[in-house]
């Protein structure tokens, strides 16, 4: 446990060498139905099994948020943006993370890697076998984790965040 919990810091100390325009600034956001110019492949569904691993406030005055959920295969998340970005670890399965303005990245079980803040992404797991995640994320206190984009996802309302 101590060796997951250094290195659940560690992530949260990493930071982007670039980032891509950031457009979680606006008030509403509008639609958006594709990434790069594509609808990323996958059926729409919501992470399966959810369970909320830390929910506190950290030394700093800032919302620690992490949670495991499983990405059942052939599935996606909705596209959305991170305000504040996050850290995605891939326990078991593979992602294949889509992200406007990079080529998509594939993830298998193992590894993690940073969601920019303000950039319109998705997450597929395109894969045959469910894919058992960890979402971290380090935000002010009050504000959203995630803002739905896509509309068809459940929790999208026309740019409102979570």
């Amino acid at each position: 446990m101590k060796t997951l919990t250094a290195f659940l810091v560690l992530i949260l100390l990493s930071a982007p060498g670039a980032q891509a325009a950031d457009i979680s600034q606006t008030a509403v956001m509008a639609p958006v139905t594709t990434i790069n110019g594509a609808v990323p492949p996958g059926a729409l569904l919501p992470l399966q099994n959810t369970a909320t691993m830390l929910d506190t406030v950290d030394a700093e005055d800032k919302r620690l948020f992490i949670t495991m959920g499983t990405r059942k295969a052939g599935t996606r998340v909705g596209i959305h943006v991170h305000k504040h970005g996050g850290h995605t670890c891939v326990l078991s399965g593979e992602i294949t993370d889509f992200v406007e303005g990079r080529e998509p990245m594939k993830w298998p079980a193992g590894t993690c890697y940073y969601m920019p803040p303000g950039v319109p992404m998705s997450a597929a797991n395109l894969g045959t076998v469910d894919a058992l995640l960890i979402d971290t994320f380090n935000l002010p206190r009050g504000e959203d984790y995630i803002t739905i984009l896509e509309p068809g996802y459940p929790g999208y309302a026309a740019g409102v965040s979570k």
